[in-house]
């Protein structure tokens, strides 16, 4: 490895925090080889079946950049500041290679030559997010960059958002055979980035689109709080619902309109009516899936959990979250596994089993919640909600 690991820290964590912190920055789910042609990026999970990791993920690549300045923030440790910024480096590199911040890398090397707008948001707030704790121009320019496409390109009248571009057609696409090539609520998110570059440039043009995409959630939520997943069926999706959700109190916490918060207050109330005995919540409804997932459980505890530091009350529901999410994180002799957390239990004919992957983006989500939650007292809404990814 060519980075360490800093241990001292300002604010008292747990080890279900630091394990969860060693397994980001130890497991090989970074690549940190700087003589490696994909020095930066980031495997979307360890496959601990196959004994590999998966395919290098551009948007979980931008998470892993947001994550080094959250850690960053709190522990002044410059190894972060180098791993953001090889994570930054590396996706400018594949967006000059390809013309965009493409799906993938395939363990074979074969690119993955699809453009997600969501994808693309998600990077430009971790160059953005970068460009905070560097204050280097270079990543500013490429975020505004990657914002503008969103905006220019991607980005309807009506707020809606082409959710696929093909780099082969040059054409944005849709298909129903898999949800997130379908324009969604999980889109409401992309405001993040358009927002964080407002609070730098004051660019009205960026938040008159954030918000027209923000006031969309009216599209998706029922009268019951639930966000579904598309707007024109029922099916509802955690995981996209926080997506939304994350966007929303982003959005309220630059603009304070209460639309934007009353719309997360009734989402989690209805969130904590599907609370079961272990403190998981399904994935899905209203659907033919079935599993109970690691990452929305994160989601959900940093989202109450900002809440509760804005309205300074105790969201305790998040209590039972926590434990849930908790029976997830790996805790076996294996570098490669060892403190991430796994990705879901799911469904089979006769009980639940565990998914035998230990999942970067849940791994992230997880770090947040649990620092956040060890360090409620401590911490500042104003503060964490810019480093919310």
């Amino acid at each position: 490895m060519i980075f360490k690991e800093q241990k001292k820290c300002y604010l008292v964590l747990n080890s279900t925090f630091e394990l969860a912190k060693n397994w980001l920055l130890n497991s090989g789910i970074f690549i940190s080889e700087q003589n490696d042609e994909n020095f930066g990026g980031v495997y979307s999970f360890y496959d601990e079946e196959k004994k590999s990791f998966s395919f290098l993920y551009p948007e979980i690549t931008g998470y892993y950049s947001s994550t080094m300045r959250f850690l960053y923030t709190h522990e002044k440790n410059d190894d972060f500041l180098q791993r953001a910024k090889a994570s930054c480096d590396w996706l400018i590199k594949l967006f000059d290679s390809y013309g965009g911040i493409i799906q993938g890398i395939t363990p074979d090397k074969k690119p993955m030559k699809f453009v997600y707008s969501f994808d693309t948001a998600i990077c430009a707030k971790g160059i953005l997010d970068f460009y905070e704790i560097s204050k280097d121009e270079k990543y500013l320019i490429f975020a505004k960059k990657l914002n503008r496409w969103i905006i220019d390109t991607a980005l309807n009248s009506d707020g809606t958002i082409n959710p696929l571009y093909d780099l082969e057609s040059k054409q944005f696409i849709s298909s129903k055979d898999v949800w997130y090539k379908q324009y969604g609520c999980l889109h409401i998110k992309t405001i993040m980035s358009l927002l964080s570059e407002y609070k730098i440039t004051n660019d009205e043009l960026l938040l008159s689109n954030a918000l027209t995409i923000a006031n969309n959630v009216k599209n998706f939520q029922n009268k019951d709080g639930s966000i579904r997943l598309h707007s024109k069926d029922k099916v509802i999706n955690l995981h996209t619902l926080c997506y939304a959700l994350e966007g929303l109190l982003y959005c309220y916490s630059v603009t304070k309109e209460d639309t934007f918060l009353n719309s997360c207050k009734n989402a989690l109330k209805w969130c904590d009516q599907q609370i079961k005995n272990d403190g998981s919540i399904d994935l899905w409804f209203n659907s033919k899936y079935h599993s109970k997932s690691s990452y929305p459980i994160a989601q959900i505890i940093r989202i109450k959990i900002l809440l509760s530091k804005l309205t300074n009350s105790f969201e305790p529901e998040y209590l039972s979250n926590l434990k849930f999410l908790n029976s997830l994180q790996s805790t076996n002799s294996n570098l490669h596994s060892n403190g991430g957390f796994y990705e879901e239990f799911y469904k089979s004919v006769f009980n639940w089993k565990k998914r035998p992957r230990v999942n970067s983006w849940a791994s992230m989500f997880a770090l947040q919640a649990f620092f956040w939650h060890e360090n409620l007292s401590k911490i500042d809404f104003n503060r964490e909600i810019e480093l919310l990814y």
